[in-house]
């Protein structure tokens, strides 16, 4: 498990792997290293904060999903909606169509 290198990089450092990437790494890369590093920690609670996240930008932004919506249709050549009735199942595809808000 990658946790276990990060634990033995402790023992050698004063700082954890986030701390040291933060001090050593800027930008785009800072951030996928510290994206990697929450899911090699804790995946279910990066991918719970993403959601949550997720729902945010969601309820914030509902009159952007028309643009949104509208876009994928002019670039695809067909609906968000029915992408996502295609290429999901299940729960996961009851949650997508319920954001989509609609098949156009």
């Amino acid at each position: 498990c990658v946790c276990v290198v990060f634990e033995r990089y402790k023992s050698y450092s004063p700082y954890d792997m986030k701390e040291s990437i933060r001090k050593e790494v800027k930008g785009d890369l800072e951030k996928s290293f510290l994206t990697l590093v929450e899911c090699f920690e804790n995946r279910q609670l990066y991918f719970a904060n993403r959601l949550n996240e997720a729902m945010k930008v969601q309820i914030s932004c509902e009159v952007d999903l028309m643009k949104i919506r509208s876009e994928f249709k002019k670039t695809h050549k067909r609906t968000l909606y029915q992408t996502i009735a295609e290429h999901t199942k299940g729960d996961y595809q009851k949650a997508l169509l319920n954001l989509c808000g609609g098949d156009d």
